[in-house]
């Protein structure tokens, strides 16, 4: 009878423990290690959205309000934990004032000393001006917010939805609202603005109304004429001319400039000669326009490049003018079209340097203007190299450690250093022939040797220079 009673009170116990443990999961063990107080990573602010900080690898980290209610997280392999508490279902609203309290348990040790987290209230960042209109299909709005602190301004529909956005530093902001989500007459959106900092809430709203269609963009008008690659007109400023090609396809260019100039330079594509086009309008606030036609014109040839210089095989060093207060492409290409060089100017001269090419080749030159047919050609013999580079003079010496090769050689020849059977750097020198190549990043040896040459368009490789690496000082 004894023996039962005494099953009984030690069952009733192992029943006992097993729910103070469930209940009380940071029980205490006598002679078992204490989990490391976890930290909180900078202040917490009551418009955060998660807690982040450290604890021990691995640890179950709470936090608990004073109501008793908790969000519970794991700490990663290195010891950082981040519990997003502001989650669509039961978010916590934390308040400015109220404390938090921290603890952790790690796998085998005790819980944690508790530390108490002060929630910091927030500033609510300033409510900015709006001036300006958004109509049915789009708009511009600017203001004024708060100065010298980096500001983001968003303006959302009645969906949420983001319909316009700006940032801003200097105080003042721009915002151009297109319709990439739908926004219709007289719906009420919402413009705010939020500081970036820590503690920064986001402003109050303001409303801004969108307004009707009000009357019909005036017809664009175009200059000159309509060529193959190009066309230029005037518009409505700030309107968004529609350009319909025969077979259907559509571009659209913005009118940018405040006298409503637009233009379209196409690159390799090209209108096909004798096309119709379709041209309209649409400025924010009015419906589209009535449409202008207009039939593609064979487009102008662009101006002969002047040459001066010469292409030599190692090189070639030319340089002219060309058409000037335009884009132009200027190039150097085989008798096969085959592209050697070439460039984008836009202050009517040009210079190329540098690729070889074979001795005696015959090579031409051409330009091609935004909107314009490529130039006629203007040819350039391939000259053979004759002579040799002057060797470089190499200044003290390069150690191991710092890897800094400097020296004097021809003007804007060519320094190239080599390990043997391995070419390390190769770097132009300055207009006075000094320069200064760093080394250090190809991990040099005390004692490995080094050879250094040098060559000028026009001239031969010169001689190599032998350099040792030696010991750091």
């Amino acid at each position: 009878m004894l023996f039962e009673t005494q099953n009984r009170q030690i069952t009733v116990m192992i029943v006992l423990g097993l729910l103070i443990s469930t209940i009380f999961p940071f029980s205490v063990s006598a002679g078992v290690e204490k989990t490391k107080t976890p930290t909180m990573d900078g202040d917490l602010y009551d418009n955060d959205p998660y807690l982040r900080g450290w604890s021990e690898p691995d640890a179950t980290v709470i936090f608990q309000r004073s109501d008793g209610t908790y969000k519970v997280g794991t700490a990663k392999w290195d010891g950082e934990y981040m519990i997003y508490h502001a989650s669509y279902r039961w978010p916590w609203i934390l308040k400015g004032g109220e404390q938090l309290a921290l603890s952790a348990q790690a796998p085998g040790k005790t819980v944690s000393d508790t530390v108490y987290i002060p929630v910091l209230p927030s500033v609510q960042t300033s409510k900015p001006t709006v001036t300006g209109n958004v109509y049915a299909n789009g708009g511009w709005l600017s203001g004024t917010t708060e100065p010298g602190k980096l500001v983001y301004i968003t303006l959302k529909n009645n969906s949420g939805d983001v319909v316009g956005n700006a940032s801003t530093e200097s105080g003042f902001y721009t915002m151009q609202v297109k319709p990439s989500y739908p926004i219709t007459a007289r719906e009420k959106l919402q413009l705010v603005a939020k500081a970036v900092g820590a503690g920064i809430r986001e402003s109050d709203p303001v409303t801004v109304t969108v307004l009707p269609l009000k009357g019909k963009t005036a017809a664009p008008t175009i200059a000159g004429g309509v060529y193959e690659r190009s066309l230029k007109g005037l518009t409505e400023p700030g309107s968004v001319v529609t350009i319909q090609r025969a077979n259907g396809l559509e571009s659209q260019v913005t009118a940018s400039r405040e006298d409503g100039a637009f233009s379209v330079n196409l690159g390799s594509d090209s209108y096909i000669l004798g096309e119709k086009l379709k041209l309209t309008a649409t400025a924010y606030g009015k419906t589209v326009s009535d449409p202008v036609y207009a039939i593609v014109q064979p487009s102008p040839k662009s101006s002969v490049p002047t040459v001066s210089g010469n292409v030599y095989s190692n090189g070639p060093w030319i340089s002219g003018s060309t058409e000037p207060n335009t884009r132009v492409f200027v190039q150097l290409k085989k008798a096969d079209g085959t592209l050697v060089l070439g460039d984008w100017t836009t202050n009517g001269s040009y210079s190329m340097k540098s690729l070889r090419t074979v001795p005696m080749e015959k090579l031409y030159v051409t330009a091609m203007a935004d909107g314009k047919k490529e130039s006629d050609p203007v040819p350039v013999t391939a000259i053979p190299t004759v002579g040799k580079t002057e060797a470089p003079t190499v200044i003290g010496h390069v150690d191991a450690v710092n890897g800094i090769l400097t020296g004097k050689a021809e003007p804007e020849s060519e320094i190239t250093i080599r390990r043997p059977n391995d070419k390390l750097h190769s770097q132009p020198s300055n207009t006075d022939g000094s320069f200064s190549i760093d080394l250090h990043w190809y991990e040099l040896r005390v004692g490995e040797q080094l050879t250094v040459t040098a060559e000028t368009v026009g001239k031969g490789i010169s001689d190599e220079v032998p350099l040792i690496v030696q010991p750091a000082p």
